[in-house]
């Protein structure tokens, strides 16, 4: 649009009803004579309306209010540190809180205490089966034994333990990274707080209030 346009349009915005004549260029302007003195009203008006859009303008340019907080239940992860992951140790027996997957070999017996390690048993009296160890092994969940050999997840590693000798486990073989590592929580439709890498190894998850939480699923 030309400018002329556009001041044309500011004017009879202004103006309202009242007649605008315009004096197109390259045109003889009219004698001092053939002009009146009269002050059109709609020049009177022009400076009255003019104030009123200004005022408006100011009152409407407030500064942006930051946004509120909000709070609501979600879920937090736990972390472990590469070097607490991969402490993996032969423990005294220890008490049986929640088993999960179990393997028997040759009468012994691997009951995964979820999220901690596996306990050893000796199961040749099926009736009271005699403990003889733990492996703990953080964040374990599964375990499958082929041979002489205990495979055991670990987090994000796979850890090989040699069983020859139920009483003396002992790791033979770590290959790290072989599972996904945790990037959100078991539930679903719930917020939760952003997995950070560079914090450490996600192993568990805690529900908590959380604060302006940015990750949902």
């Amino acid at each position: 649009m030309r400018r002329s346009a556009v001041f044309f349009a500011l004017a009879q915005r202004f103006f309202g009803n009242d007649r605008i004549d315009f004096i197109p260029q390259n045109r003889p302007i009219p004698s001092t004579n053939a002009l009146t003195t009269k002050t059109p009203p709609s020049l009177v008006r022009l400076p009255v309306y003019g104030l009123l859009l200004l005022g408006a303008f100011l009152n409407g340019c407030t500064p942006n209010e930051p946004a509120p907080d909000i709070s609501r239940e979600g879920y937090r992860p736990v972390y472990i540190s590469r070097e607490a992951l991969e402490t993996v140790t032969s423990l005294p027996p220890q008490p049986l809180r929640k088993p999960g997957k179990l393997f028997i070999r040759d009468q012994i017996l691997f009951i995964n205490e979820v999220g901690k390690g596996i306990h050893v048993l000796d199961n040749r009296d099926p009736r009271q089966p005699r403990k003889l160890g733990f492996l703990s092994i953080p964040d374990n969940i599964d375990l499958a034994v082929k041979g002489d050999f205990l495979y055991a997840d670990n987090a994000t590693d796979l850890v090989v333990f040699n069983i020859q000798q139920p009483t003396d486990v002992r790791v033979v073989r770590r290959v790290a990274n072989v599972f996904p590592a945790e990037t959100f929580p078991p539930e679903i439709d719930v917020s939760f707080e952003c997995v950070d890498p560079a914090k450490g190894i996600v192993v568990g998850w805690e529900r908590v209030l959380l604060t302006n939480p940015k990750c949902r699923r």
